[in-house]
């Protein structure tokens, strides 16, 4: 769990090039339950870094605030609290969603994202 608050840290300093060692090689980003331009999975380091690129210039500011976050195991629940301003519409942004951290060897291998917590919990097993 402790990794996942650090990359939580990692994503608010826009630092995950510097800490890559984070990351597994064939590291997967999976967004596609999200009705958002970028929704897709991207696979490994490099698929990863340029989606969150391209991710954080849509935004002249972001951060995302882990809410709660739940043992599963080699995975972890985190409800996150994402808010911010859209670079070019200024549209405020304040979201809440659910992440599926998988780990292993003390490396994140994927994250996938869920629109609730509810779905989040099931995909891990802690709810019908």
């Amino acid at each position: 769990m402790e990794l996942v608050r650090r990359l939580n840290d990692v994503y608010n300093q826009r630092a995950f090039a510097e800490n890559s060692e984070m990351l597994d090689p064939e590291f997967v980003w999976d967004v596609s339950r999200l009705e958002l331009p970028e929704s897709a999975s991207y696979m490994g380091q490099e698929g990863f870094l340029s989606f969150f690129e391209s991710w954080a210039e849509g935004f002249a500011s972001d951060r995302v605030e882990a809410e709660e976050i739940v043992d599963a195991g080699d995975r972890v629940v985190v409800m996150v609290h994402h808010s911010g301003r859209g670079r070019t519409s200024g549209i405020e942004v304040d979201q809440r969603y659910a992440m599926v951290w998988t780990m292993r060897d003390g490396r994140a291998m994927r994250m996938d994202l869920y629109p609730t917590r509810a779905e989040a919990l099931k995909a891990v097993g802690l709810a019908k």
